[in-house]
C-alpha cells in the first residue's frame, strides 16, 4: 500500500485519487480525479454499533485520534496512508480534503479532511471509508503547557467542527477560574444535527460530556499556543456518524 504525502497546504481545497499503479491506493486502476467527493449530511443510523457511549479520559492528550495514529503534525489513516498536515509556508484558510479512488477515478474509498491554515497552533480533522461508513475524527496542535493555562477570568473561543469535509460554526465559552468550558457546534444541512458540550479544564486540557441528536457521548480537546491563544478537540458518538473534530480561536 502507497504513502501519501501532501505538501504546503497552498489550495483551500484540494482531492487527491490514487489507484493500484501509481503511487498506492485501492485496486483497480489508477489516474486522478478533479471532481470533489461527494458528501452529504450525515445518516442518523447507528452503523450496526451497539457499543455504549464513549469513556470520558481522565486527562486530556495533547493529540488524540478516534482512528488512525497521529505523530506531530503527521496523521496515518486506518488504511495506511500518511498525510502531513503542516508544512513550513503558505497554509490554506480553509478545508483541504485528499481522496483514495478505484476504478480509475470512478469510485470513491475514502477522504481525509483537515482544517484550518489560518489557526496557528491548530490542526483537526477527518477520515471517512465511504464502502463501509467508517467514521474517524482527530486534532493535533502546539499544546499550551499547564504553567502557562491562565488561571482567572472567562473567554469566548470562536471557530469551526467538521464531519467528513463539512464545518459548521462552533463557539466555546471558558471560565478559567472555575476551570468549566461549555461549547456548541450549530446544525446545518450538510454537518448535521447541533453538537452542545460541557465539561472541565485541567492540565492544559479538557474533557466533558457531550449530546448530538438526542445521542450522549463525549468531548476531548486541548489548548494550544503560548498561552492558550487557541484550543483543538474531538467529540464522540456510539454513532460515529455523529463524531466531529473542532477548533477555535481566543477572540
Amino acid at each position: 500500500m502507497g504513502i501519501l504525502k501532501p505538501g504546503l497546504l497552498l489550495t483551500a481545497f484540494a482531492l487527491t485519487a490514487c489507484g493500484g499503479g501509481g503511487g498506492g491506493g485501492g485496486g483497480g486502476g489508477g489516474g486522478s480525479d478533479s471532481t470533489p467527493p461527494v458528501t452529504t449530511a450525515p445518516v442518523q443510523t447507528d452503523n450496526g454499533n451497539t457499543d455504549t457511549t464513549p469513556e470520558t479520559p481522565a486527562t486530556a492528550p495533547v493529540s488524540l485520534t478516534t482512528g488512525g495514529t497521529l505523530s506531530g503534525w503527521t496523521y496515518t489513516t486506518p488504511e495506511g496512508r500518511e498525510y502531513v498536515l503542516r508544512n513550513s509556508g503558505i497554509s490554506a484558510g480553509s478545508v483541504q480534503t485528499h481522496g483514495v479512488t478505484r476504478g480509475g477515478g470512478q469510485f470513491l474509498i475514502s477522504s481525509t479532511s483537515w482544517c484550518c491554515g489560518r489557526m496557528s497552533y491548530t490542526i483537526f480533522g477527518t477520515w471517512t471509508q465511504h464502502e463501509t461508513g467508517q467514521h474517524e475524527v482527530f486534532y493535533t496542535g502546539d499544546a499550551t503547557l499547564a504553567a502557562n493555562m491562565p488561571t482567572q477570568g472567562t473567554a469566548t473561543y470562536v471557530g469551526q467542527g467538521m464531519r467528513e469535509s463539512n464545518l459548521s460554526d462552533a463557539r466555546f465559552d471558558i471560565d478559567f477560574a472555575a476551570k468549566t468550558i461549555t461549547g456548541t457546534i450549530a446544525a446545518n444541512d450538510t454537518f448535521g444535527s447541533e453538537i452542545a458540550m460541557q465539561g472541565n479544564i485541567a492540565n492544559g486540557g479538557f474533557t466533558g460530556n457531550a449530546q448530538s441528536g438526542g445521542q450522549e457521548g463525549t468531548f476531548t480537546g486541548h489548548f494550544n499556543g503560548p498561552t492558550a491563544e487557541e484550543l483543538g478537540g474531538l467529540a464522540q458518538f456510539t454513532d460515529t456518524t455523529k463524531n466531529a473534530s473542532f477548533g477555535a480561536t481566543r477572540q
